[in-house]
């Protein structure tokens, strides 16, 4: 892609790169066809500006849904929050304040969330690209009157807000990390930060190590559409007692404490936990309040009698289980004239991509895909054939 610059995103923000690239949107983007064609209309930077910009709201769409209004930048892209979870944390984390801080704004994503939210804004951005991307995505939104653009570098700011968010950079030397102290800005700026307001909450890795955190610090993790995407570290106002999950787009939450220990065999349905609520530390909260329980308690399967109906979890009528043979398992499938198989492990080394090929003989044409869970109950390696409802 070509180099981004403060001139670049003048020119795209312009009525006519605008209306090129709404030309762009109806367009097949070859890459050769259609770089020569703009090249035909615009100078060599510009065309490729332009080409790019329609690559990156094709790639947009998943996360914003007003993407062919807005200009974006590659990495600020891939880092920012999905439309939901940003909806999600304007509407649920900072309801009750008024004017928040995005501090590491990027092309704003949780700006503009804010801002729709009701919220008075102050943006901080230190790339000058970005922050010029921030305002143009802000005016196209007609937003602009409750956003408040700074370029610069929010610890050298005085703050004068209710709350704020944080989105710190995870990449060290090019890289992804998930080491608190290598994110920019590094954790123990934002804990000084966090003594200077009411509320902060801090966007973090969902792999983030959680001995790590600050001491009074609380943490939880945000699921979309049963894909782990964020964890979420609060601090002063906003700093949860307990771990606690939000499974999205239906917005359920659990929160601990852990429950006790509950075991027992596999009943006529099986459980998994959202990848939020395992993450969290919260399956036996969960169980507890299904009233369900582990096949194992190192294993993050639930297990009950009867059908039990929550975002939380996803759940599968039980068909057959028992020790883990391949042949058994091919037995099974053909018993009940499977068309498909997918394979999920908990605590169990085998391949499900391989052990899926292997079964395919079993297989017949037009039934149903099942699925099979590998996994190890009280030490023995254990499998249960199910059906989704």
């Amino acid at each position: 892609m070509r180099r981004l610059t403060p001139e670049a995103v003048r020119f795209l923000s312009g009525p006519a790169a605008q209306a090129e690239l709404a030309a762009l949107a109806g367009e097949p983007l070859d890459p050769l066809a259609t770089v020569a064609a703009l090249r035909k209309r615009w100078g060599e930077d510009e065309a490729a500006w332009l080409y790019d910009q329609a690559r990156l709201r094709l790639r947009a769409r998943g996360k914003f849904p007003e993407a062919g209004a807005l200009l974006f930048e590659a990495e600020a892209l891939e880092q920012a929050s999905a439309g939901p979870v940003a909806r999600w944390r304007a509407e649920q984390v900072f309801g009750p304040y008024e004017r928040v801080a995005d501090l590491g704004a990027g092309i704003g994503g949780d700006a503009l969330a804010l801002a729709a939210a009701g919220k008075r804004v102050r943006a901080v951005e230190r790339d000058p690209v970005r922050a010029a991307i921030l305002e143009h995505n802000a005016a196209a939104l007609g937003l602009a009157d409750r956003i408040e653009v700074v370029t610069g570098d929010w610890r050298a700011l005085a703050l004068d807000v209710d709350a704020a968010f944080a989105d710190p950079a995870r990449r060290s030397g090019g890289r992804r990390t998930v080491r608190l102290e290598a994110m920019e800005p590094p954790i123990r700026d934002l804990e000084r930060l966090a003594r200077r307001l009411p509320a902060l909450a801090v966007k973090l890795a969902p792999a983030l190590d959680k001995s790590e955190l600050p001491p009074g610090a609380g943490l939880g993790f945000v699921s979309l559409a049963g894909e782990l995407k964020e964890a979420l570290a609060g601090f002063g106002e906003l700093a949860a007692p307990e771990p606690w999950a939000v499974a999205l787009p239906a917005g359920v939450r659990l929160l601990g404490p852990e429950g006790p220990e509950r075991t027992g065999p596999v009943g006529n349905y099986l459980y998994e936990p959202d990848p939020a609520v395992i993450r969290a530390g919260l399956v036996r909260r969960l169980a507890a309040e299904l009233d369900a329980w582990q096949l194992d308690a190192q294993v993050a399967y639930l297990s009950a009698d009867e059908p039990r109906s929550t975002p939380l979890v996803r759940g599968w009528r039980v068909l057959e289980h028992g020790p883990f043979r391949q042949k058994t398992a091919a037995a099974w499938l053909a018993a009940h004239g499977a068309g498909g198989v997918e394979v999920k492990r908990r605590r169990s080394p085998v391949e499900p991509a391989v052990l899926e090929k292997k079964l395919r003989a079993a297989l017949v044409p037009g039934g149903p895909t099942l699925t099979l869970f590998l996994t190890r109950i009280a030490g023995r390696s254990w499998a249960v054939l199910g059906r989704r409802p």
